[in-house]
């Protein structure tokens, strides 16, 4: 390739434009290539740049999609829904001149789609002019016929549009596809600009691309204008965002979405239709909701009137649809436009409906259900490409040219045996632009991918605006013809110059623009009361996370004692024992077995363990009130367990194990995906650190790998308490994770004291502060050794200790008496503070001065062993109250309406 001066050669030593496709970055003159304008500032410096310094901001940029957890579901890849966003380092650069031009276009066909719209599901006037076939409408299972006739505020039934563009290899640009009624992409847009921009912050400073973020500001305001009418006269209006849930391919975008624009995440289960207006169960009642933007498809949104095996919709929402008692965005039933059946009666309808040509045209398109269009694709079939004619309809693109004569002939067949089910395009080979190389192709240096352009339009006050750039899809390998995030496919950031800017302008914010990042919303809208799917999904969060600190703490101080890392004492403070028989068969170390066995950790060998474990955490997954946490305290003394180093650090890493590290820090990954929402970037951040060690062991982990993935689990961990301590607000949601955690810690508080505390032994004192993480404000406290009374009064009694058992009862007594009708819960509790007060003095504590075996110390020892299993079964009680009472809503108050 033969480049014009001062374009460094070894960036595009690999690189080939292909004189066949479109080359976004280069074009041909004569036999030079040479940089397109717009593309040499930034190549230019871009090659400026050290291969050291560019392979490190492409490593920033990995790590920052890692720690943001922008994810992209791809169903056959095994990762699943923690799959990373494949994003590339290089922006894709539209000049403005040209991006004036697109934004023109793509208005007009929103518009278009609009008028269209209106009509299918109005007077129905161009099915009887024939501008649209009849059966194409009717044979579309996305034309949804109980939405006939309803009333959309301000006629309007697109709010979010996004077209698929590409670019031939004359340089024009033609439309692929249209997406009308859940358009994925524009968070993942805004998240692009958000990443690249801080790798690459001078290239983006110096190139002025248009910010993205006034886009989301002004459709984010709109939508508060589509209540119904009569609808929040005395309140601002409610604006959810229907999601189908975590396991959608999108999620992560729902849940960014949701979060930069305020409005509440909700699945189907959070809402209610009653008298033909939709509700939010929330924790103080029901509260109306007047616009939903929907990510759920149509004919999944309502199972009463759609498909009725719908378990991600709201029974009865087509009728409040109807009824004008809600607003719904995109309307239902815009689906029906997502059909390349349609693109080729579109320049009729423009100039029917606009009085305009198409300013952008689609890729020539026949629908073989006209007899016509049918007998033109057949005899070209070998030149085209065949798609379904409907989303529905399963199967992708088929390259006819590619086909052998036998399977030709098969296809065109299937084409006259069920014509109205093809459509046929013309094939275009779409453009191509530079990405980063990776090393197996050429490290540091640039190659060439094709890519498409999914361009975004929103309703506004103003009439429809687009998003400048919007999101770059590129092919995973050269030459891959179909470009789709499904099929492995990349992404890029689309920088569109300065210059002719968007044609809607919004007032200049006197606050910095940071890229990727939205504006405070202006208008005054509610903060709903906490939906309890949210609050239960906030309550086990607390509680699986404080369960993986208990298990973790609890396998570090046994495999310590396990590997000689203690000095094992094993002088009995007072004469129980005549026995040695080495630290295999120590007090202390029978009692923690016994206390790993209590907390879900099985020791013993044998499938029925494993069986047992696999059991619990399966009911974990499919019902988050199972109550699979700690078992009570044993009544009857330490168990008795043969353990070793290498079956404790497997149990701890065993999926299988109810009790496991692993299994709580993937509950607990699990629950904080679900409400990814409500969490901030830094939390989060947190959160994929923890994923690190979610992974099962493939073999028992040796003492110093399993001792240093504790460690590390227990660091996130603390950095996560302390985050929910600092930095989270204190609202219904902080208040249910505390609770969750506190009753976490509260149950393993008293089986580690019930196991601990009355040992005979200094070891079980120093293991009991170990686990409780109370060495160092023990010894600020008592500078004399270890006694029994004063790790009582630390880890029991004193409540300022925020691991001792009195801190947890007096906290969960004030969390749930804030609680809607929550103090009735805590009376249990009240009551049981009050016993354990009047214990304090309790012979059992002097086992240094008297013997154990003596009747008065063995009757205070069951006394205080019986206390801690009450306080155990109350903190369980606590929990199925809580969840009964605002979890499932089993009493009266859920029938209760907070606003109407």
């Amino acid at each position: 390739m033969q480049l014009q001066p001062q374009s460094p050669p070894e960036l595009l030593a690999h690189y080939a434009a292909r004189p066949d496709r479109y080359d976004e970055l280069c074009q041909r003159i004569g036999s030079v290539v040479v940089l397109r304008p717009h593309w040499r500032d930034f190549f230019h410096r871009l090659a400026a740049m050290p291969p050291a310094e560019t392979e490190a901001r492409r490593t920033a940029l990995r790590r920052l999609v890692h720690e943001n957890g922008i994810t992209y579901n791809v169903y056959a890849d095994p990762r699943g829904f923690e799959r990373p966003w494949e994003l590339d380092l290089l922006p894709y650069i539209l000049p403005a001149a040209e991006w004036a031009q697109i934004e023109a276009a793509v208005i007009q066909r929103a518009t278009l789609f609009n008028l269209i719209l209106a009509d299918l599901y109005g007077e129905q006037s161009l099915l009887q002019q024939g501008l649209i076939p009849p059966a194409l409408i009717y044979g579309h299972s996305g034309f949804l016929r109980p939405l006939v006739g309803a009333k959309q505020p301000r006629d309007l039934f697109l709010h979010l549009y996004a077209v698929d563009l590409a670019r031939s290899p004359d340089g024009r640009w033609w439309v692929v596809a249209d997406r009308t009624q859940a358009p994925s992409g524009a968070g993942y847009a805004l998240e692009n600009r958000g990443v690249v921009a801080r790798a690459l912050p001078e290239l983006y400073r110096a190139a002025g691309a248009q910010p993205l973020a006034p886009f989301f500001e002004d459709f984010r305001d709109s939508l508060a204008a589509l209540a119904p009418q009569g609808a929040g006269e005395d309140e601002a209006p409610l604006i959810v965002v229907l999601t189908p849930g975590p396991y959608n391919e999108t999620y992560f975008e729902h849940a960014f979405l949701s979060r930069e624009m305020g409005f509440p995440l909700v699945e189907g289960q959070d809402l209610t239709v009653r008298d033909e207006q939709v509700f939010l169960r929330t924790l103080d009642g029901l509260r109306r909701v007047h616009v939903i933007l929907r990510r759920v498809d149509d004919i999944w949104c309502d199972p009463l009137e759609l498909r009725d095996d719908s378990a991600l919709g709201v029974a009865g929402l087509v009728a409040a649809v109807r009824a004008g008692g809600v607003t719904v965005a995109n309307a239902l039933g815009s689906g029906i436009l997502e059909t390349g059946a349609l693109l080729g009666y579109l320049p009729r309808l423009a100039e029917h409906l606009l009085g305009q040509k198409l300013k952008m045209p689609s890729v020539a398109t026949w629908w073989c259900g006209e007899a016509a269009a049918c007998a033109h694709a057949l005899s070209r079939l070998d030149e085209l490409v065949v798609k379904p004619a409907y989303p529905a309809m399963r199967g992708g693109p088929v390259f006819c040219r590619d086909l052998p004569p036998a399977e030709l002939a098969a296809l065109a067949g299937h084409i006259a045996e069920r014509p109205f089910d093809f459509v046929a395009q013309e094939m275009v080979n779409i453009s191509q632009a530079p990405v980063l190389a990776d090393e197996k192709e050429a490290a540091g240096g640039l190659v060439a991918r094709n890519i498409g352009l999914r361009v975004f339009v929103a309703a506004s006050a103003d009439g429809f605006r687009v998003m400048p750039g919007g999101l770059v899809r590129v092919a995973p390998e050269t030459d891959m013809r179909v470009v789709s995030m499904q099929h492995g496919g990349g992404s890029k950031d689309a920088w569109v110059l300065g210059g002719a800017a968007s044609t809607v302008r919004r007032p200049v914010s006197a606050m910095p623009v940071i890229p990727g990042q939205l504006a405070p919303r202006e208008l005054d809208m509610p903060l709903p009361g906490l939906a309890s799917r949210v609050a239960e999904n906030f309550f086990w969060l607390g509680r699986y996370s404080e369960r993986a600190d208990g298990s973790a703490r609890l396998g570090r101080e046994t495999l310590r004692r396990l590997g000689g890392l203690v000095e094992f004492d094993h002088r009995p403070v007072a004469k129980a024992r005549d026995d040695d028989a080495g630290p295999w068969a120590t007090p202390t170390l029978v009692a923690l077995a016994s206390l790993c066995e209590c907390c879900g950790l099985r020791l013993s060998a044998g499938e029925e363990a494993a069986q047992e474990g696999a059991a619990r955490e399966r009911a974990a997954r499919g019902e988050a009130a199972a109550q699979d946490g700690a078992v009570p305290p044993p009544e009857d003394g330490p168990l008795a367990a043969e353990c070793g180093i290498e079956r404790l650090a497997g149990a701890l890493f065993d999926e299988r194990q109810s009790g496991s590290v692993v299994t709580s820090l993937r509950g607990a990954l699990r629950l904080a995906a679900q409400l990814r929402d409500r969490l901030s970037p830094d939390s989060w951040r947190i959160y994929k650190r923890l994923a690190e060690f979610a992974t099962p062991a493939p073999a028992a982990p040796g003492l110093s790998e399993a001792m240093h993935r504790l460690d590390e689990s227990l660091l996130s961990l603390v950095t996560l308490s302390g985050f929910v301590i600092e930095s989270m607000p204190r609202d219904a949601g902080w208040r249910f994770l505390s609770i969750g955690r506190r009753i976490e810690r509260l149950q393993f508080l008293t089986s580690a004291l019930a196991a601990l505390l009355t040992v005979p032994e200094q070891g079980a004192l120093e293991a009991l502060l170990a686990v409780t993480d109370g060495e160092i404000r023990y010894r600020s406290r008592n500078a004399r050794g270890l006694a029994p009374r004063p790790v009582a009064e630390l880890v029991m009694f004193d409540p300022d200790n925020p691991r001792a058992l009195r801190y947890q009862i007096e906290s969960l007594i004030e969390h749930v008496a804030r609680l809607p009708d929550g103090s009735l819960l805590g009376e249990p509790l009240q009551a049981l503070l009050a016993e354990l007060d009047a214990e304090r003095d309790s012979d059992c504590f002097d086992w240094l001065a008297l013997d154990p075996r003596k009747p008065v110390v063995a009757e205070a020892r069951e006394t205080i062993a019986l206390l801690l299993r009450r306080i155990w079964d109350a903190g369980n009680a606590l929990a199925d109250g809580i969840s009964h009472r605002y979890f499932t809503h089993l009493d009266a108050r859920s029938h209760a309406t907070a606003s109407r």
